[in-house]
Formats: C-alpha cells, sequence, structure tokens
C-alpha cells in the first residue's frame, strides 16, 4: 500500500515521500515479528494443509474474541483466515467425503515438531469440515463429560487464529483422540480408507502443542494489551525488556534443539527491536515521563543508556524552563493597557 501512495503522491507532485522507508510499524506488527522469526526457524508453515474455498461456520476477526454461534446446530465451530467472500460450507456429510482430500492434504512428518503441529491441524481440519464428524465430537464431549471448548480450524497465516485453534485441540484432547480411536475401529471393521490418514496423536505430542502454546499465549496477552487507540510509547522499553525476560526464562528450561533454536531466534530479534527503540529519544523521554517507570527504569534495567536518558531528560527540562521564563519575562515586560470604565445606562 505504501509504495502505491508513494506512486500516487511523487505522480501528482513530483515529489516522492518515500513511505516505504519511513514507515513505522506498529509495536503489535514487532510483537508478531518477533513471534514470526522463532515460528520460522522451526518451519511450522502450513505445508500439507490446503486452504479451505469454503468457509466452515463463520469468521473470525484479527484478534477479537471468538464468539460461540448459537444459530446453528449441534456445536459452534468457527474459522478464522478464510475468504470472506466465500460461500458457507453446507452442513451435508457429501461434501466432507467427496473433498477430504482437497480440504486437508496429508499430515507432516510426526518426528519434527513442525510434522507434530501439521499433525494436529490437518486433524483439527478435518474434523471441522465434517458435518458428522462435528455432531460425532459433540456426542462425544457429552458422553466423556469434557468441559473442552468447540473447535476451529485454524489453517492460514494468522497466527493468533492457529494458537486459539491449537488452544481449544489441546483442551479437548480426550474427545479428538476418541474420534480418531473409532475412526481406526470402523476401518478395522469396515474396510477402507482411514478419514484421518491413519494419524495418531500420542500423549507426547499434545504436551509439545501445550508447551508451545505456553510461549504463543504470552505475544498474545501483550498483543491484546498493547493494541488498541491509546499511547503506548512510553510502555514500549518495558514489554520488549519482559518478552526478552520470559523467553530466557523458557530458553533455560528447555531441552529440545528445536525448542532451543526458536526461542534463540526469538530473543535475537527481539533484541534488535529494543535496541531500535532504545535509540528513540522520544521513547526515551515518554518511558522516564511515566510515572511507573521514570528514569530509574535506566539504572535498573538499561544502565548504558542511565546517563545519556538523564543528560536528555535534563536538557528537555531546562529548554522548557527558558521557554516559560521568557514567555513570563515577555508579559512582564508588555504594558497593560489601561481598562476602560463600562458605560452604565440608566
Amino acid at each position: 500500500m505504501t509504495a502505491e501512495v508513494d506512486r500516487i503522491i511523487t505522480k501528482k507532485t513530483g515529489i516522492n515521500p518515500d513511505l516505504s522507508s519511513n514507515h513505522i510499524r506498529c509495536v503489535c506488527h514487532k510483537i508478531a515479528l518477533i513471534l514470526a522469526s522463532g515460528l520460522k526457524a522451526i518451519d511450522t508453515n502450513t505445508a500439507g494443509l490446503t486452504k479451505c474455498k469454503k468457509k466452515t461456520l463463520g469468521h473470525v476477526p484479527f484478534l477479537d474474541t471468538i464468539p460461540e454461534n448459537n444459530n446453528t446446530q449441534g456445536a459452534a465451530f468457527l474459522s478464522g483466515d478464510e475468504d470472506l467472500d466465500a460461500p458457507v460450507l453446507d452442513q451435508s456429510d457429501e461434501d466432507c467425503e467427496d473433498e477430504t482430500d482437497e480440504l486437508a492434504g496429508s499430515p507432516g512428518n510426526s518426528e519434527t515438531m513442525a510434522g507434530i503441529l501439521s499433525k494436529v491441524d490437518f486433524v483439527i481440519q478435518r474434523i471441522t469440515s465434517s458435518s458428522s464428524k462435528r455432531s460425532e465430537f459433540e456426542l462425544w464431549r457429552t458422553k466423556l463429560d469434557d468441559p473442552g471448548p468447540t473447535l476451529i480450524a485454524g489453517y492460514g497465516i494468522r497466527w493468533n487464529i492457529k494458537w486459539q485453534s491449537r488452544d481449544r485441540a489441546y483442551q479437548s484432547r480426550n474427545v479428538i483422540n476418541k474420534l480418531i480411536e473409532n475412526e481406526k475401529d470402523r476401518q478395522e471393521r469396515d474396510g477402507g480408507k482411514s478419514f484421518y490418514q491413519d494419524c495418531e496423536i500420542t500423549r507426547g505430542d499434545w504436551e509439545i502443542v501445550k508447551r508451545l502454546n505456553d510461549i504463543l499465549s504470552e505475544f498474545y496477552f501483550i498483543t491484546k494489551k498493547m493494541e488498541g487507540d491509546h499511547s503506548s510509547c512510553g510502555m514500549l522499553l518495558v514489554e520488549y525488556q519482559s518478552i526478552k525476560d520470559f523467553l530466557k526464562d523458557r530458553l533455560a528450561s528447555v531441552t529440545e534443539n528445536e525448542f532451543r533454536s526458536m526461542l534463540k531466534k526469538m530473543i535475537e530479534k527481539t533484541e534488535t527491536y529494543l535496541a531500535e527503540a532504545l535509540a528513540c529519544n522520544t521513547i526515551l523521554l515518554t518511558t522516564m515521563l511515566n510515572p511507573s517507570y521514570r528514569l530509574s527504569i535506566f539504572q535498573a534495567y538499561f544502565s548504558s543508556h542511565h546517563k545519556y536518558a538523564e543528560i536528555l531528560l535534563q536538557q528537555k527540562f531546562d529548554k522548557r524552563k527558558a521557554e516559560l521564563a521568557a514567555t513570563v519575562s515577555s508579559r512582564e515586560s508588555t504594558p497593560q493597557q489601561p481598562s476602560q470604565p463600562q458605560k452604565t445606562s440608566h
């Protein structure tokens, strides 16, 4: 978009504002980029998952609360990242049975973290794309007295939807495992192709999902806190530092190479954005003027910038003091005009 704006303004005025280079990303964008660097390190893409061409009962907006749709029969299975103009998926089993391969592709290599996540996403999408499986899910959720939530299909590019999709799946893992077991029994009894392509989600797989979701949840709630129409400049340094501390604590507690690689990449990206924020005088000043932090936060967390921040604050104070003094002096040197008596009417 910025490139197109550059082109239009340059064409009409002859001046290139270079908005593409001067575009300032919001902090929520930076947080998403930190997370993306970590997910890229473990290659958690959507390989093996073909985006559904039909909606699965509704749309989930960016980082909004996911409502339950009470107008549909049975459970409300919501999906994000769909084409908004796509038609609603028909409730008949025929849609699922005829297009199962097209909808979900095949699970990835289950020996890697990306493969495990791909497998979980695959099973979730198979369930949410079939009306019969949605009904079976609701049936067994009642029979097992499972308090877990309904499912949403989290395919696409929005990490927050993927996080919510897998988080709901983890909470309802007992029901999902029961559906996989039922399909295995049916295949052994009746033969034919496996609806879940012989996928099995082990306890260890669910543990991987849970541990990754615990990390993603921190970013989700930080994003929720920082988004919106309010001033967040004075909170940037603290939030970046809290993200960095959180990631370092997680790094110290994990031994798996994939988790360590992911966390190291995220720490590296966080340090880049933290250094960028520390180089901005406006951010330094707004942080010091925040009554929760003041200058003491630099002494506690950013000691290398403490002296510079103190000098910057003193300079701004002296400049403002001089401006106020000049204003007062100007008022005092200006002779006051005698007030004219008001005429009274009798």
